[in-house]
C-alpha cells in the first residue's frame, strides 16, 4: 500500500510541475516585493484552474 504523503495521483503526474513553478514564482515575487501579498489570491485562483483542485478532490479519494 502506497503512502498517502508519496503518491501521485494522474493529474499531480501531468500537472504537478507547472503547479509548482507557478508557487515557487508567485512566492518569491512576493518575499522580495515585486509583486504585492494580495497576489497570493490571485495565485490560488490560478492554482485551482491549472489542475489544483482536481489535484485536491484525488488526493481526498485516496483517505
Amino acid at each position: 500500500m502506497k503512502s498517502i504523503a508519496t503518491a501521485q495521483t494522474k493529474t499531480m503526474q501531468t500537472k504537478w510541475t507547472n503547479l509548482k513553478k507557478l508557487e515557487d514564482e508567485t512566492f518569491l515575487k512576493i518575499i522580495m516585493g515585486i509583486a504585492p501579498v494580495d497576489e497570493f489570491d490571485t495565485f490560488v485562483t490560478k492554482w485551482k484552474q491549472q489542475g489544483g483542485d482536481e489535484i485536491t478532490a484525488e488526493v481526498n479519494e485516496l483517505k
